[in-house]
């Protein structure tokens, strides 16, 4: 018998066995964490969409689609020059809450990151509850298809 290589794909786990491993905190929570200081913002998003609008003092690592790059090593790396060791604390965002809870599942269970949530809801709740951002936020085609998902235009 001989054996077969199969194509090698990146297939992301599922959402749901990603947040059922991770810290996930709603937004009055998250905003209490970074009130009071001492705690490392990290929005996920590509530059484009951070530049137009983000969260009051997030710095920007993007994780790339689905958050492939966060599984590399490289980008540990770049948490760590964002300002982050292991053992701080490490919030993250995105657009909705799906990115940024993979990249921390990545940083949590592949880097050693043991302090790391992601904000339910991400940047697009935290703007609706009126909380601080710099700009305007702005979803991507990513976050924007399971947002509009089902949703009918009535006007």
């Amino acid at each position: 018998m001989t054996s077969v290589e199969m194509p090698r794909k990146y297939v992301p786990p599922p959402l749901e066995l990603v947040k059922s491993r991770i810290e996930e905190l709603m937004p009055p929570a998250a905003r209490a964490e970074i009130d009071g200081g001492d705690v490392l913002l990290i929005d996920v998003r590509d530059p484009e969409r951070f530049e137009a609008g983000h969260l009051a003092g997030a710095v920007n690592v993007p994780s790339g689609e689905s958050a492939r790059e966060a599984h590399d090593a490289a980008y540990a790396e770049a948490v760590k020059e964002a300002g982050a060791t292991s053992g701080d604390r490490v919030i993250l965002v995105c657009g909705q809450g799906n990115r940024s809870a993979r990249t921390a599942d990545a940083l949590h269970n592949e880097h050693g990151f043991t302090n790391v949530a992601s904000i339910i809801g991400g940047s697009k709740l935290w703007s609706d509850l009126g909380y601080p951002i710099e700009g305007e936020i702005a979803i991507g085609d990513e976050e924007a298809e399971t947002h509009l998902e089902g949703e009918e235009d009535t006007t």
